[in-house]
């Protein structure tokens, strides 16, 4: 019998399932539910096809050090840092000494990441049950990357503890490759483990290593996997599924039993043929495709969800879209502030425009992720400079940044999500 068991702290990602010595597999909250009932029903180990077959595996694959670096790697079991300790206390002291002590045990699983990175990456062919311990162990392995970030930023060789939290956002881009929405999302979790460390350090940089970080954030961020390619992965899996739920006699009931379907959708179910559920599908999964080309601020609604039997199978992705938006966010204000710093700290004062970055500092002015079309938008006033993107609203409020007025303190900057008006501001949104 298969189960979905939460293994990690992050309650917004991943969901509880009972089911004492089963078999374990992580799963995300926002699929759980629509697929839960079909594995258990299928009782059998799917195998996991994205784009695999659409190109071949690099040799080296980047990936394969990915995954012998989370079996090499060695759990903190004392707790040694407050991200890693399972009973974090507020204001709580943690010696550097226990940190280094387990970081050198890691170094094997450090070097294995770090080799993975400098070659191309591609998630292989795998057996379904092998997929998601991987992303468990990277998770892992990006929280001991903080860790050695806070060693080195405690020695105050700022430059490597810098370079460390670089190493997440270039491990968490590198993981969606090749894989399905479950591997973007695990991939977005990471990179903001590493911007939060990027948060901590920037004030405290000099000129050089803020100048090496943005232009290290520029070459990761150009070579980011696009989100409809992501889509394209979802819409191979679901085939997978689909395909394994229509090879069985009772096909349709699976297919009800699994979906929960409603009135139109059962009635539908009565009349279709395979051929007609399976061409349903690619439709929905289609303008879903189409949809993630587009910029975010010009995404289309996709419609027939309420309708198709087999909605269960094209997970609406286009709504998870914002996530990658706000990841990508992240990233470009990241490497626009740092660039900033590199220039103040050069010249004495902020520059008037984003374009005297160019080519000193930035390679280029970072476009808006959430607008795709128009760059960041800067505004320097007097000693002080904003910098924003106009966030999921589409609409550019001057600077005037997202606020969630039910959150205390800085957390009412920090709390939004997809339904949020205003823009989202370095150093009060992100960073």
């Amino acid at each position: 019998m298969l189960f979905v068991v939460f293994d990690e702290r992050d309650k917004s990602t991943f969901v509880p399932c009972p089911g004492s010595g089963a078999q374990k597999i992580c799963y995300p909250r926002n699929k759980m539910k629509h697929v839960f009932s079909l594995l258990v029903a299928c009782a059998s180990m799917l195998v996991f096809a994205t784009n695999a077959s659409a190109a071949p595996m690099p040799n080296p694959n980047g990936y394969e050090y990915f995954i012998r670096a989370g079996d090499a790697f060695v759990p903190d079991n004392k707790g040694v840092d407050e991200v890693t300790s399972t009973k974090y206390e507020k204001g709580k002291i943690y010696p550097i000494a226990p940190k280094e002590a387990w970081l050198k045990r890691n170094a094997k699983a450090f070097h294995l990441l770090r080799e993975g990175l400098k070659y191309p990456v591609w998630q292989p062919k795998v057996q379904f049950s092998h997929l998601y311990p991987n992303y468990s162990k990277f998770r892992w392995l990006a929280r001991a990357l903080r860790v050695e970030s806070h060693v080195y930023a405690e020695r105050g060789e700022l430059d490597k503890a810098v370079g460390s939290a670089v190493d997440i956002i270039d491990f968490g881009y590198a993981i969606p490759r090749g894989g399905p929405l479950i591997a973007s999302l695990v991939g977005n979790a990471i990179t903001a483990m590493g911007f939060r460390e990027l948060e901590n350090l920037l004030p405290r940089l000099d000129a050089s290593t803020s100048r090496t970080a943005s232009f290290r954030l520029g070459k990761i961020y150009a070579n980011r996997f696009p989100y409809y390619k992501t889509v394209q992965g979802d819409k191979m899996y679901g085939q997978e599924l689909l395909k394994d739920a229509l090879k069985r006699t009772d096909w349709r009931k699976q297919i009800a039993d699994a979906g929960d379907l409603s009135v139109i959708q059962a009635a539908r179910l009565l009349s279709m043929s395979k051929e007609e559920l399976m061409a349903d599908y690619s439709r929905l999964m289609d303008a879903q495709i189409d949809n993630a080309h587009l910029p975010y601020s010009t995404m289309q609604p996709v419609t027939g969800f309420k309708k198709s039997p087999v909605a269960i199978f094209a997970i609406n992705v286009s709504s998870r879209r914002w996530i990658q938006a706000r990841a990508d966010t992240q990233c470009v204000l990241a490497m626009t502030m740092l660039a900033l710093r590199a220039y103040k700290m050069n010249h004495g004062n902020y520059p008037r425009t984003l374009q005297k970055l160019v080519p000193h500092y930035l390679r280029k002015v970072p476009l808006d992720s959430f607008d795709g079309l128009t760059p960041l938008r800067y505004r320097l006033e007097g000693e002080k400079y904003f910098l924003w993107s106009i966030g999921p609203d589409g609409i550019n409020n001057n600077g005037r940044p997202i606020e969630n007025k039910n959150r205390p303190e800085r957390g009412r900057y920090r709390s939004w999500n997809s339904g949020a008006t205003g823009d989202i501001v370095a150093g009060l949104n992100m960073l």
